[in-house]
């Protein structure tokens, strides 16, 4: 027990039922238990004295518990960590033990259970962290296995033969398609069939922030380096070193920092905002746009230089409208995928309706398929999906 008494633990969650719980369960161990609420309470807890384990909610009023997870690794907190959830999923178990989580808990759990784990993490027994790891890495592999493409598609099929031959290599990828056409479910398919599956796979969207802090999400910053920056933190491609960063919505990215990707590509090198020091680092990166990044370049708003740097291998997805034998098979698997996650609805669709589906033009692609069949399951008094459940 000496292991373990006095081990200082900062529990988050912001139910206080579920605190008081986590606290009792923990009592007899007497360990220094920190209840917090939200992750700016976590954030200052964790900023004032160093701590032996956190027990970490997936979903705070605040933050997404593995995002926050992800930005504490990437500023130096080192502890283990169990997240737990009320709404577990395979690809979140994942992303925890991406980061370095050692346990993944659903919601609710026995007490012996969590305090099991804890036992094993803080020194008094073998813990199945590692073992959870490797099914969960396991699983989510098969999942994404290029074996299993539901497309009938022969151009996405190919764009899938292209990614399982350059999934092990380091060679830059581009991806192009329309909005909705499965982009980022590619990528993390290259992701994780490669040697690099067990690293971090980290996803940048350059269309959602601004210029400057775009810059500074990716390659980071000093403590000075601009007026709110109180304190040094590293970029996402520090934090994706020896994975993958994904690129998405390329074609959004200003020239200047077209300029500054451009630089990094090169020997993959790059210095923080307001440092000198060059930091080096080794990804694999993966870029994704829905516009034609030639046209942006004849028309003078994309750097020539950096798309032949990019498209080493280019794959485009073509639209939904343009593949029109998929989308029977997706709307049966969304069925089946949402099916089991509100536990109830229909399992079958009637000839009428995937004839209706495939009368639609789909100008959301596969996202909006996804919709159609997940509001015509919640509509569905039987067991079968109706043309009037789509509501389309």
């Amino acid at each position: 027990m000496s292991e373990i008494n006095g081990a200082r633990i900062i529990v988050v969650d912001d139910d206080p039922a579920m605190l008081e719980s986590v606290e009792k369960s923990l009592r007899p161990l007497e360990c220094e238990v920190v209840s917090v609420e939200s992750g700016t309470s976590l954030l200052q807890e964790a900023s004032r004295r160093e701590h032996d384990l956190l027990i970490l909610d997936r979903m705070l009023p605040d933050a997404d518990g593995v995002e926050l997870l992800a930005r504490m690794r990437a500023d130096g907190f080192d502890a283990p960590v169990i997240v737990i959830t009320a709404h577990p999923s395979l690809e979140t178990a994942v992303n925890a033990l991406g980061h370095n989580a050692v346990h993944y808990l659903s919601k609710p759990f026995d007490p012996p259970e969590l305090v099991e784990r804890v036992r094993g993490i803080l020194g008094c027994g073998a813990g199945r962290g590692r073992e959870e790891a490797d099914y969960l890495w396991g699983v989510l592999r098969e999942r994404h296995g290029f074996e299993h493409v539901m497309s009938r598609n022969d151009q996405v099929r190919a764009a899938y033969v292209a990614a399982a031959r350059v999934a092990d290599t380091t060679a830059p990828v581009l991806l192009e398609g329309e909005t909705g056409v499965g982009k980022d479910f590619l990528a993390r398919s290259i992701h994780y069939m490669s040697e690099r599956a067990e690293s971090h796979f980290v996803p940048v969207n350059c269309g959602a922030l601004p210029e400057q802090l775009l810059t500074s999400e990716l390659f980071g910053h000093e403590k000075g380096a601009f007026t709110s920056a109180t304190q040094s933190k590293k970029g996402l491609c520090e934090v994706a070193d020896g994975g993958t960063l994904f690129l998405d919505e390329i074609g959004e990215m200003s020239m200047d920092n077209q300029v500054k990707l451009l630089h990094f590509t090169q020997d993959l090198t790059f210095t923080r905002l307001g440092g000198t020091e060059t930091i080096e680092v080794d990804v694999r990166l993966i870029c994704a746009t829905n516009r034609d990044l030639r046209e942006a370049v004849a028309a003078g708003s994309f750097r020539e230089d950096l798309y032949y740097r990019l498209a080493v291998v280019p794959m485009r997805l073509p639209p939904l409208r343009e593949r029109p034998e998929d989308v029977e098979p997706f709307a049966h698997f969304f069925l089946d995928k949402h099916r089991r996650s509100h536990g109830r609805g229909a399992t079958d669709i009637a000839p009428e309706a995937l004839e209706l589906l495939q009368a639609q033009s789909w100008p959301g692609n596969l996202r909006q398929l996804e919709n159609a069949i997940q509001r015509g399951l919640l509509m569905a008094s039987g067991g079968t999906l109706l043309p009037e459940h789509l509501m389309l």
